[in-house]
């Protein structure tokens, strides 16, 4: 046998392990980002769901529970399979479908709850427009939906009068919308991508 056959024989077999464990590694990679991601999911779920055991019964009463992105509801949900179990609102928009909560038999304390579609009829938005009674219970509720927010989106950015937090498919802003006949907030939680 030729030396310098033999010597390419060994460098094609060397490469070929080489390139054999690099592939394997990728694999494994894959595999353990795969195995985890569902764990990661998991502990998102019960964060989310501790941070709305933990809210105030007001604000368990808007938001209705810890699934989807806000009142049960997901991005890309069909519009048609929207669940609400509240009257629809007396005015609709001209896109999406509205509705209204109502906290007591004043008609003062409410939130009325605004879906908003995309082109394929698909949940791409969501707003709360909540409005009560008494400025001091706005300034309530809205310590509380920062802490639960701040609980789900980590820290927000913005002033007092307006707060955005994000993550990789939401965008959430929460806006001091009231006057001083009206105290109110608006949340705004919009599907990103």
């Amino acid at each position: 046998m030729n030396p310098k056959t033999s010597l390419i024989q060994k460098f094609f077999a060397f490469a070929l392990i080489i390139s054999f464990l690099i592939i394997n590694n990728a694999c494994q990679t894959t595999t353990d980002k795969q195995e985890a991601n569902p764990n990661n999911q998991e502990s998102k779920k019960q964060a989310k769901q501790q941070a709305w055991d933990a809210s105030t019964p007001l604000l368990q009463r808007i938001t209705l529970g810890s699934e989807g992105v806000i009142r049960n509801v997901t991005w890309g949900q069909d519009m048609s399979t929207i669940a609400e179990k509240v009257e629809l609102s007396e005015t609709q928009p001209s896109v999406g479908k509205s509705y209204t909560q109502f906290f007591d038999d004043t008609d003062l304390n409410f939130v009325d709850i605004t879906y908003l579609p995309d082109e394929n009829n698909k949940v791409k938005g969501i707003i709360l427009n909540i409005f009560l009674e008494e400025q001091d219970e706005v300034l309530d509720l809205t310590a509380n939906f920062k802490e639960y927010l701040g609980s789900l989106y980590g820290n927000g950015r913005g002033n007092a009068k307006k707060i955005v937090w994000k993550n990789e498919n939401t965008q959430v802003i929460l806006e001091d919308v009231g006057t001083p006949k009206d105290p109110g907030i608006q949340l705004v939680f919009s599907k990103i991508n």
